[in-house]
């Protein structure tokens, strides 16, 4: 993670960022508890329950920063409805074989490419910013190279 460079998310991406964040406190403290419980013995040397939830608290701590810093860095993607391909856009596009996907541009926090949401990030969505309808790109991703065509920007 850049720590500095803005984290590109929409307004639902920063509230599940948010709820995400809250629900790794919890779980933080879940496990200290845990954590504390497990050392009430007094011989935290060989004591597997300890152990687990020690490596527990200290993945959650690095969650917790980590959301704490792409929460701070935040700037919001607004929807846009112009005509060139911009994070937040929605573009159509049509590849050789004439298949068309529906394509929603957003942050690397967000992508899913399964789900038609491509990161502005990613080689294809570095392809396609700043295009228009009509415009063809080629795209050197790793699968290969891809030829492509803007249908539509919504």
């Amino acid at each position: 993670m850049d720590l500095s460079e803005p984290v590109l998310v929409t307004a639902e991406g920063l509230q599940k960022l948010k709820t995400d964040l809250d629900d790794a406190r919890a779980r933080r403290k879940e496990a200290a508890e845990r954590m504390k419980e497990a050392a009430q013995p007094g011989d935290i040397e060989d004591n597997p329950e300890f152990e687990q939830a020690k490596e527990e608290v200290a993945s959650l701590d690095n969650r917790i920063y980590e959301l704490e810093e792409m929460i701070g860095r935040a700037q919001i993607i607004e929807e846009h409805h112009g005509g060139v391909a911009e994070p937040g856009s929605t573009i159509e596009v049509e590849d050789q074989e004439g298949t068309i996907e529906t394509w929603h541009l957003v942050g690397a926090v967000e992508a899913d490419p399964g789900a038609g949401r491509i990161s502005v990030d990613s080689p294809v969505g570095r392809a396609v910013l700043g295009r228009r309808s009509g415009d063809r790109v080629t795209v050197n991703a790793p699968s290969g190279v891809i030829e492509l065509t803007v249908k539509a920007v919504h």
